[in-house]
């Protein structure tokens, strides 16, 4: 048995299901994105809160890496273990192994996605798109947007790079929307609105477990 179609095959079963329900493909994307998000709430969460403990110690550190830089400037050998010393100190690993395979784990759901909504829609119209198959400006500039705001709502976003982490994913995300379909565009946009809401949830939690003394930090 090919698991990989039998997984093609499910998505689209849901996304059929779901627009025969009366909501139609386009509103069909965004239900089904939202609960296969949804689905994987379990195993991102973890990651996400891992991923957000790690940010906010490595910002408490910056300027003692700084310091370490300025000091063995011309021994980055000794840096580099100096800064191992310091990651040590705060229970910090220099790669997050857990967070990675964690991460790679949920590709399926995003793969299996692209591949199925590539070449969906053929002429579906949602809203003012006439054919979900097609790309759309508009629909492109609203992925594009919620890209720019996934990114935009991380405080621990380096101030010094912010702009850039915020302006070159929406760049790219709009280049991207407008080579797929629309379908992909609704995706996108619906799966990067999630993401922004999860990561705000994410660092209330955390700040509020902080104020608690339940995290360290």
């Amino acid at each position: 048995m090919n698991i990989w179609a039998t997984w093609l095959e499910l998505i689209e079963s849901i996304l059929t299901s779901l627009s025969d329900t009366g909501l139609g493909l386009g509103l069909a994307i965004v239900v089904a994105t939202v609960l296969l998000r949804a689905v994987l709430l379990p195993l991102a969460w973890p990651i996400a809160y891992r991923a957000c403990l790690r940010q906010k110690k490595m910002a408490k550190l910056q300027p003692e890496l700084r310091a370490l830089q300025d000091r063995f400037r011309d021994k980055p050998n000794v840096y580099v273990e100096k800064m191992r010393e310091l990651y040590r100190a705060h229970d910090l690993a220099l790669v997050d192994s857990k967070s990675f395979v964690g991460a790679l784990a949920q590709l399926p759901v995003f793969l299996g996605m692209f591949q199925v909504l590539r070449n969906s829609g053929d002429g579906v119209r949602f809203l003012w798109v006439a054919n979900l198959l097609r790309p759309d400006v508009a629909l492109a500039l609203i992925a594009a947007l919620a890209t720019a705001l996934m990114m935009a709502v991380n405080p621990d976003m380096p101030e010094q790079l912010r702009i850039v982490m915020v302006v070159l994913p929406c760049l790219l995300a709009v280049v991207a929307a407008l080579q797929f379909s629309s379908a992909l565009a609704i995706y996108w946009t619906t799966s990067n609105t999630f993401s922004a809401i999860q990561t705000v949830v994410l660092h209330r939690v955390v700040r509020r477990r902080a104020r608690s003394g339940a995290t360290d930090l």
